[in-house]
């Protein structure tokens, strides 16, 4: 997949345009592509998306750009996981050359570099490579955010110009005067009032030989600026002129750009200058991978480099957890770069995690001074004059301090240098007194890509091998959780083996308890990474290192503050936010957004490691995880209070001692909380299912039943309710095996499989009879109905909705009364009988606004909707249709706006709206695609077809309810 924003946002997977949807979600890809590499927090996505109030209340806010970003990633399909979740926000990580952005920064910073050591050819290249990436017109014209074009497009676009400028004076330098003077000219009408750009245009044209042109166009940019500002041409662009009218025979391109800063040589005889230290260690070899991140230090060196002597420091924090690179990628970026630092470059290990006494502040700094050139005699006892007199010998020089593995910003303060240098710091500690104290910038390590992880694997095992087994490869990559040191420590032993098949070594890595074993060099403690990661645990305060044990107990891959106070036993949010922020602080956690943390699967794996070495596992383990299943069935109960017919399911009683379930308001924040939880839901129900824990594992289920209706994927349906069956049937609780089963129908109707959806259902409507549980009944009949109309039934299935619809006026329930007519319509539907489905949905509807539920009167007015199409009624069809589509969306029912959306676009299609049916199938088509729905295929077919068509047949469209 390829992203573009170098002319319109844009997104190529196989070739063909992927459709990202609405501006909101263009914003929000081009805003995190913009800033590839870079945490981009919610606040300013926010900011961009809702320019006069950042989307109101923070919470509310949050929420929304989340919703945002999961319709983004389904839309992007497999491409999605480019969008991570990060710190306080959201990145965006397009892999290699993946993002023109990223590959238009490469190619200029390489032609920069080769244009100041004289090598014109390679910087002709590598330039003319990074213009072709323009596609004309403005910078992301279609993505509408005055904010985002503000502080992102504007100063790309000029990063842009300024690389062509670098380009053109490539081009004079060359003698490609003539073939120039095309692209000048159309550029100095761009932006009219940029005198460099005339500057170039009157060279390219003296070097032409088109000497009164080249003082014309001197004349032209005069009077612009005098019209437009009052004000005369700046001293270059005069002295061109100058250079011109006396036909200076030396003035054939722009000024050379002044070369790098160096000390200046001793005089004969004067003592020799200070040492110029190279300190930095030997290079990787077979470095790979981390591609936007040294593009995002190549970006950070170049705007230090541009201020041209300001005096000022530049400070880059590179984070991450132990074994993500950190070490690597510095001193290989440092090796790169290192003729851009003549003041030479220094390297210290601070020792800030491992076996060794973090290196002091005083130490560091002697160690600092000797190495450039101070006596050891001349080294004052004091911190502050020693940070001083460093101070003084870096003042003028420009150099590169690396300073590795730092414990935290203590240690780093005194020796960060007063002068125009660049400090690269490496720690598995945030550093965030750095970014407030020196606005440090931050670049934190994931993850490495599958990509970049499958290429580290191959280097060191060959890629020949990874080709042959490449399913193995990639499994090892996952186990190995992309992490670097893990993948080379794994790598070392795959290639101490050749013979051994990847499969065969792979195993090793599969069993949790195991896999951290597998990981152990031999070595030493620094290919030992259970050792590695012990450094960072052992600095942890003892309720810290309590939290991080139990959360590798935890179910689900993410847990929210609530979910880690449950597993404490702790109700006090901000207690336990201090210690989950003390955790993150030492990236033994990531918060990819507020109040959510995860961590990787290794680190998950020595959490549990620790959780049993230290007796957690048996002794507090068990209860910390019914406290969290605990948590998670009570604040699945709020939310489901929320949802559109809402209402708690059922009643589970007060909530334990020591539990805080999550505080929810209104159905957005409902819809959010179900989103952000329900992978943790589906593992905490499965959870419950492993230890024997019945009752939770048939509550869980069923508390999640409304939400499944609306946003999940049926598969992931099919599995929870399939547990949730068992657990009833264990537990001795007929009412709700019934539940269950119905649940379970729906879901395998909504897969196609109508056959085992009938038997299920069959299954359900026995239970609930023998129960005498009526409203189960009425609900099962329904159901029932619907699956043998779409087996071609049609007997049966009217024969159930008129026993559903006896069963609802013999009890007055006119919400079942509204159900059952709904169906009998759309039964009339499949069988073409038009006239009888409208009038039932037309009395649906009106049973349904009697009950007040305006859900269920959404059903019948697309039910409807469906009637007219098939009478020919088409324009009172897409009215029926447009008022069902606003019902679906306030309800958020994606499943249910998909499907009106699909029979809209054939309404319209028939109305004469080809193009607007187009787009109603391609909104569509993204929901289903998102939800796994094999509807999909239909948008497909229904896309594929050009202009006017016969309406499909309605029966084939029979929603299941």
């Amino acid at each position: 997949m390829r992203f573009r924003v170098l002319g319109p946002l844009s997104v190529v997977a196989d070739g063909r345009e992927v459709p990202i949807g609405g501006n909101k979600l263009r914003v929000v890809l081009a805003g995190l592509l913009l800033r590839a590499g870079e945490t981009v927090p919610v606040s300013r996505l926010a900011g961009w998306l809702w320019p006069d109030d950042g989307g109101g209340d923070p919470d509310r806010a949050r929420a929304t750009v989340h919703s945002y970003v999961n319709r983004l990633r389904g839309r992007l399909g497999p491409g999605g996981a480019v969008v991570v979740t990060a710190h306080d926000g959201y990145r965006a990580e397009p892999g290699a050359g993946a993002l023109d952005l990223l590959r238009f920064r490469e190619l200029a910073a390489a032609g920069g570099r080769a244009a100041a050591s004289g090598d014109l050819e390679a910087a002709s290249r590598a330039l003319s490579e990074a213009m072709a990436l323009w596609r004309g017109g403005p910078l992301l014209a279609n993505v509408d955010s005055p904010a985002l074009h503000a502080e992102e497009v504007e100063p790309l676009a000029e990063e842009w110009l300024r690389a062509q400028e670098r380009w053109l004076d490539v081009g004079l330098r060359t003698g490609r005067h003539a073939e120039l003077i095309g692209v000048l000219r159309e550029l100095t009408r761009a932006h009219p009032l940029r005198e460099p750009l005339w500057e170039r245009l009157m060279l390219a044209l003296h070097g032409a030989g088109r000497h009164a042109e080249a003082l014309r166009a001197y004349h032209t940019l005069r009077e612009l600026l005098a019209e437009e500002l009052g004000v005369d041409p700046g001293e270059a662009v005069r002295a061109t002129y100058q250079a011109i009218l006396t036909e200076d025979p030396s003035v054939r391109e722009p000024a050379a750009p002044p070369p790098p800063v160096v000390a200046a040589a001793p005089d004969a005889g004067s003592r020799p200058g200070p040492p110029v230290p190279r300190q930095l260690r030997p290079d990787i070899p077979g470095f790979a991978g981390r591609a936007a991140e040294l593009a995002t230090l190549d970006r950070l060196l170049d705007e230090h480099t541009g201020r041209g002597g300001a005096g000022l420091p530049t400070i880059v924090s590179l984070q991450g957890t132990a074994g993500s690179g950190k070490t690597a990628l510095a001193v290989h970026w440092a090796h790169r770069v290192r003729e851009r630092f003549p003041g030479g470059q220094l390297y210290l290990d601070l020792h800030g995690y491992g076996p060794e006494r973090p290196v002091g502040p005083a130490a560091a700094l002697e160690t600092l001074l000797r190495a450039l050139g101070a006596p050891p005699d001349r080294i004052p006892a004091g911190l502050e004059e020693r940070a001083a007199l460093y101070r003084t010998l870096l003042s003028g020089r420009r150099v590169l301090v690396l300073l590795d593995n730092a414990a935290g910003s203590d240690q780093v303060r005194p020796l960060v240098p007063g002068s125009d240098g660049m400090v690269l710091v490496t720690s598995r500690n945030q550093l965030r007194g750095l970014v407030v104290q020196y606005g440090a910038r931050r670049i934190v390590l994931d993850q490495m890509s599958p990509a970049e992880a499958g290429e580290l694997l191959a280097g060191v095992i060959g890629p020949e091998r990874v080709a042959a087994e490449p399913e193995a490869a990639a499994e090892i990559v996952e186990r190995c959780a992309r992490l670097p040191l893990a993948l080379r420590i794994f790598a070392e032993r795959a290639a101490r083996f050749p013979r051994t098949p990847l499969r065969r070594l792979a195993a090793d890595l599969r069993d949790e308890r195991t896999r951290l074993a597998a990981l152990d060099a031999g070595d030493g403690d620094d290919t030992d990474l259970r050792m590695v990661f012990s450094w960072t645990y052992g600095a942890l305060e003892p309720e810290a290192a309590r939290l991080f044990r139990l959360l590798g107990l935890h179910p689900g891959p993410e847990v929210s503050t609530g979910a880690a106070g449950a597993l404490l036993g702790e109700p006090d949010a901000g207690r336990v936010t201090r210690l989950l922020d003390r955790l993150t602080a030492d990236h033994l956690l990531r918060s990819r957004s507020p109040g959510r943390y995860d961590f990787h699967d290794l680190l998950r794996a020595y959490a549990a490691e620790r959780a049993r070495a230290e007796g957690d596992a048996e002794r507090d383990g068990e209860a910390a995880l019914r406290r969290v299943l605990d948590w998670y069935l009570h604040s699945a109960l709020d939310a489901a209070e929320h949802l559109p017919s809402g209402g708690r399911p059922f009643a589970a009683g007060p909530v334990p001692d020591g539990l805080a379930p999550h505080d929810l308001h209104d159905a957005e924040g409902a819809v959010c909380w179900y989103e952000e939880e329900l992978a943790n839901l589906m593992a905490a129900t499965h959870a419950a299912a492993a230890r024997g824990w019945h009752d939770l594992a048939w509550r869980l289920p069923r508390a999640l039943a409304r939400f499944f209706d609306f946003h999940v994927p049926g598969r992931a349906w099919v599995q929870v309710y399939q547990v949730a069956v068992n657990a009833a049937r264990a537990a001795g609780e007929p009412l709700e095996e019934g539940v269950a089963l119905n649940h379970l129908a729906r879901a395998l109707a909504l897969l196609g499989r109508p056959r085992e959806a009938a038997r299920r259902f069959e299954d359900a409507l026995a239970v609930a009879r023998r129960a005498g549980e009526r409203d189960l009944e009425g609900a099962v009949l329904v159901n029932l109905g619907t699956a043998y109309a779409r087996l071609g039934r049609s007997a049966d299935s009217t024969g159930c909705f008129a026993a559903a619809l006896a069963l609802a006026r013999e009890t007055g329930d006119r919400r079942l009364e509204a159900e059952a007519l709904d169906d009998m319509a759309q039964n009339h539907n499949a069988l073409g009988r038009y006239e009888d489905a409208a009038s039932a949905a037309r009395s649906a509807a009106e049973a349904a606004t009697a009950a007040g539920d305006r859900y269920r009167r959404g059903e019948a007015l697309r039910t409807l909707g469906t009637a007219y199409a098939g009478l020919g009624r088409h324009e009172e069809a897409v009215t029926a249709f447009l008022a069902a589509l606003e019902v679906k969306r306030a309800f958020e029912d994606r499943r249910g706006e998909a499907d009106v959306l699909h029979r809209l676009g054939r309404a319209l299609v028939e109305s004469g709206d080809p193009d607007g049916a187009r787009s109603r199938w391609r909104e569509s088509l993204a929901i289903f695609a998102e939800l796994d729905d094999p509807r999909a295929a239909d948008v497909r077919r229904s896309l594929a077809e050009t202009g006017p068509r016969p309406a499909a047949d309605p029966r084939q469209e029979t929603p299941v309810t």
